[in-house]
């Protein structure tokens, strides 16, 4: 219904505010990664939304990137994941992380996100595993690849040495993002991240 909104921060954090012109200002929720990563006060933004529709509450939910958004979405048509769900697990691992752990049924990274125990876990595996769209497994955003250090390219060069070294590719995905999801300051010497995920295989 509403794909994106353009307007100037007039309130940030998790229930931002966004001034989209002729006096008018939209709540719009946003997970604490998106949060952290918003403009500041006063300045320009572009969010992708999705709006949800109760019978009592209209929502509005933004996202800096589009596969933020499409993960969102994936993980609502789960049984049990509504939008506050599926927000607090993006507050806490970005859409990549929780692709690579869904395609490599790590259940074991998914259960320490907010809200989702063992059967939630199985259930998201089960059901959204094998339909994780390629363009949120890259990392890709409007505006580029994300960087080494946000863990793009630096996961696939991981991947790569993990496997001379034996494992699949598979197992070698799930590794690093498990040891990033658990310490995220590894990411940013790769050797670092190797070996932390190696103690964890």
């Amino acid at each position: 219904m509403i794909a994106y909104l353009e307007g100037i921060v007039t309130v940030g954090g998790t229930e931002a505010v966004i001034t989209v012109g002729g006096g008018i200002g939209l709540d719009v929720q946003l997970s604490a990664l998106a949060a952290d990563r918003l403009p500041a006060v006063g300045q320009q933004v572009r969010l992708w939304t999705h709006l949800a529709v109760r019978e009592d509450q209209w929502s509005l939910y933004g996202f800096l990137d589009a596969e933020e958004r499409q993960m969102f979405r994936l993980l609502i048509t789960v049984s049990g994941v509504g939008p506050k769900v599926a927000m607090g697990m993006l507050g806490r691992a970005s859409a990549e992380e929780i692709a690579l752990a869904l395609r490599a049924g790590d259940e074991k990274t998914l259960v320490r996100l907010p809200g989702i125990g063992k059967k939630s876990a199985q259930r998201l595996v089960v059901e959204l595993g094998q339909r994780i769209p390629e363009s949120v497994l890259a990392g890709t955003e409007p505006g580029g690849p994300v960087d080494a250090g946000a863990g793009g390219s630096g996961l696939g060069e991981g991947v790569a040495v993990m496997q001379a070294m034996g494992l699949t590719a598979a197992a070698a995905e799930a590794a690093l993002v498990k040891a990033r999801t658990a310490h995220p300051e590894v990411a940013e010497d790769l050797e670092v991240w190797v070996r932390a995920a190696l103690r964890g295989v």
